[in-house]
């Protein structure tokens, strides 16, 4: 910048009074200039920033407000596509998308400032006449667009200003390297004067110089030690100033640029960092500044995700993309983005009352569902104060949002008031970012609210890539703020501390691309200064060269992070950093190893917030270093350290579900109030620790009704609906006095499934009507096949009873060797067979899977069948022995209609009883062990907490082994049993 400088001034000298005009690309780089011009004692008098675009306004009659925005262009070509698309030869097979439209749009953008029209656009440089002819057509469609709306894009407004500005009187002073196109460089030449300045830069060597035109020239001045930095073996100096690091993370390398701005006493508004790629640093700075308090202004904004009014828009779409699912209602309200006042009910009864009321999904089930459960029972004044308030913000709220198609479409106007409604009415402001924001999001709804009458089949999806993808609260730098942006917004900025971020070879240069709406080849034929994809990496690389060489006089860091999380590898250091360090010590063979010892990566022992500490720690495996005094102030962490001492242990303990403290009360032996079910048992048998968690420390999972568009009725949900089902067409059968008969009662037992499924409707909503067709059906063909089962079987016995319980008022009492238990349940069917005697039968509605002939107890995981056995005969004074057998029968299409028959022998009872009475003395002792069978884990709904994965399996083993431990004894003596 020296040398732009020292050349301004001698200009200004020069023509002092004449009106200066400083075209440059944009208002930044101008200020930017003319501050540091300013601080060098000069007046800026008579000197006047400019861009192209403002030249042109000033040529015409046009206002700003007439002029195309990007985000109208985009949505106006979405739907010129949309129109066109059966018109097309070379796109028609392209799915008409938000991404899309974007992307044509810009290839029309360069088109016309490349000075093409549909009357002049030929076909002949495309790799296909029909690519040719579909652009023209789309470029003609464009056009009339246009004019249809009276609007002008840039192109327009370049050809309408050309020859009209009058630069009589008027010094022009050129940025070096303009970005220019076609039409402005037609439009600068008319209006050049004769003279005219280039500004120069410090020079550049080694490297392609990027002049696109005449007018983009290059003007080199003096050069500088780092001019030279990518031709250093003709350095005639080092550059010992330099400073490089490497760091693991990209919030790691920042947090490192603050420790070194902190350290060395730097004041914010002295540094600024540079990043070479948006998507990882912005969101790792935005969040370290958050958590640092470090006042930071980001050059090219933030996304406008970060904000509140971001994420409730994201809220909101999500729920409405998920059919306005309780879930992801919840989790919007769990965002805390939404301001509903000082009256409304808490989060928490927010949560609680909406997954009380079964709502499932869909909006009018919001308001049937919350006026059932208010007329179902009075409850408390609370209660129904909040049921009444959430009842009347969902009536209200849903008039304010729109309806769907009948063909699934949604009109864009509609969607956009009702984000406009949110957004006016609900959305919480807490920042200036939040409101810039909100603010954003209302300009860009009133600018595309005129020309969104259309029917558009994936709105939600455009509305995401036309707002989400705003980007907020872009600022110059600021006094007391350190900044950040772009490298290639760096050369202008005149700070003395830069810091250059994400110089590793993935993110720069970056590799040459294509774009498939306009391939280079094509490019390259069309000529007129279309810019070239596979020139953007040497573009690149020149400008950050030409950082360098600027900068030279400033203090200037540069580093990298060595890990890519996402991919879950290394990543190398760039080209240039690896120049940078051979001109920084003049060792100019070095290669990437010679980086790799001497560039070692960043490992402070003085951290800047409590989470680097504690992160040091641990990842170095200094817990040694956590000493007594110190963690005083952290029972916390003073337990999970001990546990996880404790789960290296050998020996069983706590951590894998021992209880040390008295245990009777879970013993249903000695504590008669409690009742025990098959369920539980089984539990006990597949996996104790997960019976721990559920029926010890009494964890419940929270089951939320998901939409699925494949799914309807869940495995709970569809076994109880079959088992319904069954038992009304039993009684049915009763009542008549007829045995099941296929031909004489399918007609029957199709009547009751359908009006139970019309029941079960009302309930759990069918997510769309091709889904309920396809488990309607699923059910009547399980439902026939029962009835095939029933009829073949028929002759065996008769049916007695039908969902015969025994529960907490009246349980079956049992005597085992051990004690006496209470136990409940509900046996599906009970048949008494020719002889007297009788047989259980339970429905199982899944598949059959795990179920085999011989294996009558499988290591105590299926039990059912002998409790029911023990229970009935209790519970209905029956003599020992009058239950001869016990079925599991699968009557559905995955149970392919089997039958697994347990005979209840002596033996079977004998063992029977052992493995209950083992499987007690696990609750007994308070041995409440993980499985030993990992395939456990797979379905398990405590498998998030638990923390069997974390186990070594041989550790594991090896605690289960614990000869002192009387409960994992028991637990291997039932797994013996088969």
């Amino acid at each position: 910048m020296e040398v732009l400088i020292t050349h301004l001034e001698t200009i200004c000298k020069q023509h002092f009074l004449n009106e200066k005009i400083l075209l440059v690309d944009s208002y930044m780089i101008g200020e930017q200039i003319l501050r540091q011009f300013t601080q060098r004692n000069n007046h800026a008098l008579n000197i006047k920033i400019k861009t192209i675009k403002d030249l042109a306004l000033d040529s015409t009659s046009y206002q700003q407000n007439q002029l195309l925005s990007d985000a109208l262009g985009v949505h106006l070509v979405y739907n010129l596509l949309t129109e066109l698309k059966h018109n097309l030869n070379y796109f028609h097979e392209l799915e008409i998308t938000p991404t899309l439209s974007k992307s044509m749009y810009q290839t029309i953008n360069q088109l016309r400032l490349a000075g093409y029209k549909s009357s002049n656009l030929s076909s002949e440089p495309f790799v296909s006449p029909k690519k040719g002819d579909d652009l023209k057509l789309i470029l003609e469609a464009y056009e009339q667009l246009l004019h249809k709306h009276k609007r002008v894009d840039e192109a327009n407004l370049y050809r309408n200003a050309l020859g009209k500005y009058d630069s009589r009187n008027q010094i022009f002073l050129l940025q070096s390297n303009l970005k220019l196109t076609y039409e402005q460089v037609e439009f600068l030449e008319a209006l050049l004067p004769p003279t005219y300045f280039y500004l120069p830069m410090e020079a550049v060597r080694g490297a392609a110089i990027p002049e696109s035109s005449p007018l983009s020239k290059v003007v080199f001045g003096d050069e500088t030690p780092l001019s030279y930095l990518f031709d250093v073996e003709n350095s005639p100096t080092t550059v010992p100033t330099l400073s490089l690091f490497s760091a693991k993370t990209e919030e790691m390398e920042l947090k490192e640029v603050i420790y070194r701005i902190k350290e060395k006493g730097i004041r914010f508004d002295e540094a600024a960092i540079f990043y070479t790629s948006s998507t990882q640093y912005v969101t790792a700075m935005y969040h370290v500044a958050e958590r640092l308090q470090v006042p930071v202004t980001f050059g090219e904004g933030i996304p406008i995700g970060f904000t509140r009014p971001g994420k409730m828009v994201a809220g909101i779409l999500a729920w409405k993309k998920d059919y306005y699912s309780v879930q992801a209602f919840l989790k919007l309200l769990q965002e805390n983005v939404l301001d509903l006042g000082d009256n409304a009910p808490s989060k928490r009864t927010w949560a609680t009352l909406l997954r009380g009321a079964d709502i499932g999904w869909g909006k009018e089930r919001y308001l049937t569902q919350i006026q059932a459960k208010l007329k179902e029972s009075p409850g408390s004044e609370n209660r129904i104060r909040d049921y009444e308030w959430i009842l009347k913000w969902f009536a209200t709220t849903f008039k304010h949002m729109e309806t769907d198609e009948n063909n699934g479409t949604i009109i864009y106007r509609n969607l956009l008031k009702t984000i406009n409604y949110f957004l006016q009415n609900y959305c919480k402001v807490s920042s200036a970012f939040d409101q810039a924001a909100k603010e954003a999001l209302l300009k860009r709804i009133e600018d595309l609210l005129p020309y969104a009458n259309e029917s558009i089949a994936n709105a939600h999806q455009k509305f995401e890539e036309d707002f989400l993808t705003i980007r907020i609260g872009h600022s110059r730098p600021k006094p007391g703020f350190l900044h950040f942006t772009s490298y290639q917004n760096g050369l202008y900025l005149d700070r003395e501390h830069l810091f250059i971020v994400g110089m590793d070879n993935k993110r720069f240069p970056g590799k040459a691309g294509e774009d498939p709406l306009l391939l280079d080849t094509e490019r390259e034929k069309l000529g007129r200064l279309l810019p070239m994809e596979n020139e953007r990496p040497k573009n690149d690389l020149y400008s950050m060269l030409q950082l360098f060489a600027s900068a030279a006089k400033n203090e200037i860091t540069i580093s990298f992070c060595r890990f890519d999380i996402n991919e879950n590898q290394n990543i190398s250091p760039a080209y240039l950093f690896l120049q940078c360090y051979r001109i920084q010590t003049g060792d100019f063979s070095a290669d990437f190893k010679t980086l790799q010892e001497n560039v070692p990566v960043i490992n402070r022992n003085h951290p800047l917030e409590i989470e680097d500490w504690w992160y040091e720690k641990i990842t170095n495996s200094q817990t040694i270093q956590l000493n007594e005094p110190l963690l005083a102030d952290f029972s916390n962490i003073t337990r999970g350290l001990h546990a996880e001492k404790m789960r290296r242990d050998p020996a069983f303990t706590v951590y894998e579900g021992k209880i040390e403290s008295d245990t009777t009360s879970f013993d249903p032996r000695k504590n008669q109030e409690i009742t025990i079910s098959a369920g539980k048992l089984e539990k006990i048998a597949k996996c104790p620790y997960a019976y721990f968690l559920e029926n010890v420390l009494r964890l419940n999972v929270i089951e939320d009704i998901t939409y699925d568009p494949t799914k309807w009725l869940d495995a709970k949900t569809r076994g109880t609906l079959l088992h319904e089902i069954f038992e009304k067409f039993y009684q049915e059968m009763k009542e008549r006095h007829e045995k099941p008969s296929y031909s004489k009662h399918v007609v029957l037992l199709t009547k009751i499934a359908n009006e139970r499924l019309n029941d079960v409707k009302k309930i759990v909503p069918p997510p769309n009507p091709r889904t309920e067709r396809l488990e309607s059906e699923e059910i009547i063909e399980s439902c026939e096949t029962f009835l095939k089962i029933e009829e073949e079987n028929s002759e065996q016995g008769e049916p007695l009873y039908f969902e015969y319980s025994f529960g907490k008022d009246a349980p079956a009492v049992i005597e085992l060797p051990s004690g006496t238990v209470h136990v409940r349940g509900i046996i599906d069917r009970v048949d008494r067979l020719p002889g007297g005697s009788y047989h259980i039968i339970d429905y199982k509605t899944g598949s059959s899977w795990g179920y085999h002939t011989k294996e009558f107890f499988k290591g105590g995981r299926q039990l059912q069948h002998l409790l029911y056995t023990l229970a009935i005969e209790a519970h209905m004074g029956m003599e020992d022995g009058a239950v001869k057998m016990s079925s599991y029968l699968f009557p559905t299409r995955k149970g392919a209609g089997k039958r697994f028959v347990r005979e209840q022998e002596e033996t079977t009872r004998t063992n029977g009883k052992d493995i209950l009475d083992k499987l007690l003395s696990i609750v007994e002792h308070g041995h409440f062990t993980m499985t030993d069978d990992e395939n456990e884990c797979t379905f398990c709904e405590f498998k998030k907490i638990c923390r069997r994965s974390t186990y070594d399996k041989d550790g594991l083993k090896q605690k289960q082994q614990d000869e002192t431990a009387e409960g994992l004894k028991s637990f291997k003596g039932v797994r013996a049993y088969d």
